[in-house]
Parts: C-alpha cells; structure tokens; sequence
C-alpha cells in the first residue's frame, strides 16, 4: 500500500529516483575522468615538476597549490562534508537543496576518487548516492 505522496513499488516515482541515482553516478564518473586527466596531464608528469623547479611558470603555485589540498585529502573531507550536509538538509525535508548539494558530493567524489582521496571519497559517494535515491 502506497504512503501519500509515494506510488507503489515500481511506479514514477521509483523510475524518477533511479533517473536521479544514475544521473549522480554518471557525474561522478564524468569528475573521475576529468580527475583522471588533471593527474596524469598536470600533477604527475616529471616534465611538469621540472618546469616549475627551472623557470617557475605562472602555473606553477596553482599546481603546488593543487598537490597541498589533495595531499590534505581536500576533495575527500569536502565530498564528505558535502555529503552530510546533503543528508541533514534531505531530514530536514529540503529534498530539491539535498540533491543539489549530493550532486556537488558526487563531484568532489569522483575527483577525490582519482586523486588520492579514497579514503572518504568512497563512502562520500555512497552516501550522496543515497541521498540522491531518497530525495522526492
């Protein structure tokens, strides 16, 4: 029996919320390959490194910048911040802000996920996620 304000398994708003879970999961993934290109294009290369220590280019502290917050697991402790906020604001019944932040979760997630962030990307990501499906 369906609560008011909900369909019965396998109605609208069941598809509706699988629609926004494979949304999320499709922009985390985006943040990964995006993560995925600025590590093996701009963190890691030698040649990078090299230049920063030969001529400091004007890229160089935002680079360095770059390795200190990732190296601080910045993308991990901002995806889970993110992601608890997302969960407070859905309990609170600010289901629409909920989505936008646990989508913003997703983000950070999916970059922290790739850069050296794992620890609390992962359960970050999960739990945007389900925000993503409870959210009505």
């Amino acid at each position: 029996m369906a609560v008011e304000g909900e369909t019965a398994r396998g109605g609208v708003a069941a598809l509706w919320g699988d629609a926004r879970a494979v949304g999320g999961l499709l922009v985390c993934a985006l943040s990964f390959v995006a993560g995925y290109f600025i590590r093996y294009q701009f963190v890691e290369p030698e040649a990078m490194g090299a230049a920063c220590e030969r001529g400091n280019p004007w890229w160089c502290p935002l680079r360095t910048g770059f390795i200190m917050f990732t190296e601080w697991g910045g993308f991990g402790w901002l995806s889970l911040l993110l992601a608890a906020l997302a969960v407070v604001l859905l309990a609170r019944g600010g289901a629409r802000s909920a989505r936008w932040i646990a989508v913003f979760a997703m983000i950070a997630a999916g970059l922290g996920m790739i850069l050296y962030n794992n620890t609390m990307s992962v359960p970050a990501g999960i739990l945007a996620l389900i925000c993503l499906i409870r959210a009505r």
